[in-house]
């Protein structure tokens, strides 16, 4: 038996050596179904299916180890963002390139307590600084979980490497799938508010209305932008889960029985008070493995749920109800939507959620039954219609009066924002400066500046606050005048953002602010540039006549106190050129497509012959025409040029 181990171990490793590796195309997505392996915590790896849970391949929880994977990065020299999506990881991870840790959800043994995140879809990217270029790459996923009913690992969908946007788009068609479905429940929820508040139905809208909202609060968790911008943590999140999936069906059972006026009985009653049992105890911090429990027993308690649904849907029938055929058939559709999804999550793990389109079928025809109910209250409604509309009149005429109001103190702002922003170019020695502001509202939250700190030294700072409007406004005139003060101290780039990090992220909250911040100085005939999570510039070179983009990197200010800035040098010659710009250069849109580096690249270059001035009014020229001269974004560029 032991010569056979080694023999298998033996014939494993030439079958990995001799396998050819995935070759990735940057500017595309591929998918990776082939070439991992698996190796448990103190285990010798052995080759493994992604797409197919651990469990199914014989790694029972609860389990801890790395995937292997290994890919060959093509050698260019310029590429866009990279990532890999590994969808939905039970329990949590962490993941590697190249043996360096690029990111992780959840947390585990050891060195940390175990924190896991069973929703959250995994896109992480992969930094330029650690691709190898024309060399092999080795990716490795470090899985942990310990539930004994989850399956565990990569089981979901195949790995995809490649494009980072083109994987994100992914993400955000689901999302944006999923949350028009949970938009359209919250307006039949908000519909039946308004009927409550009418006594239309009251007690059928309110159930009605508990369902639609807890639909909203069970699908929610879901998505990843609640994961990544509400700033609830995994236990929250999974607590909101649990407890409204579980109050779902009993809300259905209320609303069928009051639509139907059809009395609660003692087994309807002990049914309804065990739901709701399970749904109390989901709210408290309580091991994972107990909410798998609690899950359980809610599934057996559905059947008793269908059951009395489904009776009581023959009774109306039999009472000549036409809501009961109505609603008979949404019922049906519900019912064979959960049965799949309760049989798909226990066999594979891989839920689809498709009793979310039966919930949908239910709730507009439930719609159509209370509209149905309610046909006789039509001159009622009809009456308190006109009553609305002539408030209606009343409160639009009172919007537009205060609207007028709005716009003149909008105009003020914009003027004296204008003032904040230099008006004369500098007098330096060797340079000359254009810039150029066109902001999206009549305020923005774009922003340059300039100190001159002596005839031959220039220091300069451009900014982007994300947002528009007044508030946005608001926060690049703190930047500005930090920007001032800091001056004081220091003209070391660096220097000057690391300053500014550190007051802004006690003065500003849930605002994005990037920056660049450049030192030139025409006497010594270099440039320093450092950037906060920036734009990178575009530099054309007078004496090789090669336009470039810098390769800067950086935290966004007011992010974290503690993060330290780099400094990049260039020696300076006449007939250079530097573009700094906002995102709102790049990112003007027309169709849904973006103006992007390449338009930019090949406006100046087309430009490169004219004086600066000329270059702005025609980069200036073809973003409004790019935009249907409708602005999507504040724009703001600034052309140096050494002379």
């Amino acid at each position: 038996m032991f010569r056979i181990a080694i023999l298998t171990i033996f014939i494993g490793f030439i079958m990995a050596v001799d396998a050819n590796p995935l070759e990735i195309n940057p500017e595309e997505i591929t998918s990776a179904p082939d070439g991992w392996t698996f190796a448990a915590h103190g285990q010798d790896p052995v080759p493994i299916q992604v797409g197919k849970s651990l469990a199914s391949q014989g790694f029972k929880p609860p389990t801890h180890g790395k995937y292997h994977f290994t890919f060959f990065f093509p050698k260019t020299e310029t590429i866009l963002a990279q990532g890999i999506y590994l969808n939905r990881v039970q329990e949590a991870d962490k993941i590697y390139l190249n043996g360096t840790l690029i990111g992780k959800t959840g947390s585990f043994p050891p060195g940390e307590k175990y924190s896991p995140n069973w929703y959250l879809k995994r896109l992480y990217y992969l930094p330029d600084s650690l691709l190898k270029k024309g060399e092999l790459n080795t990716l490795e996923v470090e899985i942990y979980y310990q539930n004994q009913t989850f399956p565990g690992g990569l089981f979901r969908t195949i790995p995809e490497i490649g494009n980072l946007d083109m994987l994100y788009s992914h993400i955000l068609k689901e999302d944006g799938r999923d949350f028009c479905i949970i938009m359209l429940f919250f307006g039949i929820g908000a519909y039946q508010i308004f009927s409550i508040l009418l006594r239309r139905q009251p007690k059928a809208n309110l159930y009605l209305l508990c369902s639609s909202m807890c639909f909203v609060l069970w699908r929610l968790p879901l998505l990843n932008v609640t994961h990544n911008f509400s700033g609830l943590e995994f236990n929250t999140l999974i607590r909101i889960f649990f407890v409204f999936q579980t109050l779902l069906p009993a809300a259905l059972l209320l609303f069928s029985y009051s639509i139907f006026r059809d009395p609660l009985r003692n087994k309807e009653i002990a049914v309804i008070g065990l739901v709701v049992i399970l749904a109390l105890i989901q709210v408290f911090n309580i091991e994972y493995s107990t909410r798998i429990i609690c899950l359980r027993i809610w599934e057996f308690s559905l059947l008793f749920l269908v059951a009395f649904v489904i009776t009581g849907v023959i009774r109306a029938a039999k009472q000549k109800k036409k809501e009961a055929s109505i609603l008979g058939i949404g019922f049906l559709f519900l019912c064979i939507g959960g049965v799949t999804d309760i049989t798909i999550d226990i066999t594979t793990g891989k839920n689809i959620y498709l009793s979310q389109y039966g919930f949908l079928v239910l709730m507009i025809l439930s719609a159509v039954t209370i509209s149905f109910r309610n046909a006789k209250n039509e001159k009622e409604l009809s009456l308190l219609t006109k009553d609305l509309e002539a408030r209606v009149q009343i409160r639009t005429e009172e919007l537009r009066k205060k609207n007028n109001s709005l716009e003149q103190d909008l105009f003020f702002a914009s003027q004296l924002q204008g003032h904040l922003l230099p008006k004369d170019s500098p007098s330096i020695k060797g340079l000359n400066l254009f810039a150029t502001y066109l902001p999206m509202e009549q305020v923005g939250g774009d922003l340059y500046d300039w100190v001159e700190v002596d005839e031959h030294q220039l220091l300069f700072l451009i900014a982007d606050v994300a947002g528009h409007g007044v508030p946005a406004a608001l926060v690049s005139s703190m930047v500005k005048v930090q920007f001032r003060e800091i001056v004081k101290e220091t003209q070391n780039p660096a220097k000057v953002l690391l300053k500014m990090n550190q007051a802004l992220v006690f003065l500003v909250s849930k605002y994005f602010i990037t920056a660049s911040c450049a030192l030139f100085d025409t006497k010594k005939n270099q440039v320093i540039i450092s950037s906060a999570g920036h734009p990178n510039p575009l530099i054309y070179n007078g004496d090789d006549s090669k336009f470039s983009f810098l390769n800067l990197k950086g935290s966004i200010l007011g992010w974290r106190e503690s993060f330290q800035f780099q400094n990049w040098t260039q020696t300076i010659t006449k007939g250079d050129r530097y573009f700094f710009y906002t995102d709102g250069v790049t990112e003007a849109r027309a169709d849904g497509k973006l103006f992007g580096e390449a338009n930019l690249l090949r406006l100046l270059k087309k430009t490169k012959s004219k004086d600066i001035q000329s270059v702005a009014e025609v980069v200036q020229e073809e973003i409004t025409k790019y935009s249907d001269k409708e602005l999507k974004d504040d724009v703001t560029y600034v052309i140096i040029e050494i002379i």
